[in-house]
């Protein structure tokens, strides 16, 4: 697992440990477990978050297209990694290990986690990230639609994407983008699912299921959980947390609800 994952992940209990004790939870963000591969240009809105050291450059987190200058991403992105880190995003990405006509490579010039947002697992884990130079909309590069404000407790299934770890003892990371259908829970299901000392917020939406295997996993926190509403594919979801190892039996995967945000991404992001 990279370095920069171990920063933000907490310390996982056996999956057999009692259920008082298995409350560990941290940043498992977007990474899919018991998924299958996306097709190409499946998902134009979705992008990786990649941070620059030197020549080199790191997958860190995921994140979608708000329009030409700006993306949606978890605000622990911004606050997990050091003031002076330097990010790139990579626009109409399906497959790291080629090289892509369809990618667009911008640098990232300003980072805004959002003001209610209290550092580690919160409720309000909402970022945004401004680009130095207009991104351009292909096939392959969309923006991401944004939910109604009503939507704050969609119903159905739902569809997260991301790169990488699938899990397992060692934790494989694809090269190419993921995804995988999860059902939606109530607030009231994830609550009683989570437990009362859990940093569950009623701005956040969970999907299961809790019978484990299918979950979101390490290092793409930030990424997008689509809802289909009346034909259209929508993001209603920003991948946050969840618990530790990834697909734990019992317990859900959590997002902040993009819903419960427009007012300040619309007054923000233009």
């Amino acid at each position: 697992m990279k370095s920069v994952l171990a920063v933000l992940c907490l310390v996982a209990v056996v999956a057999a440990a009692p259920r008082s004790v298995q409350t560990k939870y941290g940043f498992p963000s977007g990474r899919v477990v018991g998924g299958i591969d996306a097709l190409p240009g499946e998902f134009p809105a979705i992008v990786s978050i990649q941070r620059v050291i030197l020549v080199a450059s790191l997958h860190v987190c995921g994140g979608s297209v708000l329009n030409n200058f700006w993306i949606l991403t978890a605000a622990h992105c911004i606050t997990e990694n050091p003031p002076t880190a330097t990010f790139d995003i990579w626009a109409g990405a399906h497959d790291f290990s080629a090289t892509e006509p369809s990618r667009q490579i911008i640098r990232v010039t300003r980072s805004l986690p959002h003001p209610d947002y209290l550092g580690g697992v919160n409720p309000s884990d909402v970022g945004l990230m401004r680009l130095t130079s207009p991104l351009t909309f292909t096939d392959r590069v969309q923006p991401t639609v944004l939910p109604p404000a009503t939507l704050l407790n969609p119903t159905g299934p739902a569809t997260l994407a991301g790169w990488g770890s699938t899990g397992g003892t060692i934790p494989t990371t694809p090269n190419i983008l993921q995804k995988v259908t999860k059902p939606l829970l109530t607030y009231d299901e994830c609550f009683d699912a989570a437990g009362p000392d859990s940093p569950l917020g009623p701005t956040n939406i969970c999907t299961g299921p809790l019978t484990g295997g299918v979950s979101a996993c390490s290092g793409d926190s930030g990424g997008p959980l689509y809802s289909n509403q009346n034909g259209q594919t929508v993001q209603v979801g920003i991948v946050s947390w969840g618990w530790i190892p990834c697909g734990t039996v019992g317990f859900p995967s959590v997002y902040v609800g993009v819903a419960s945000y427009l007012n300040w991404i619309n007054a923000e992001a233009i």
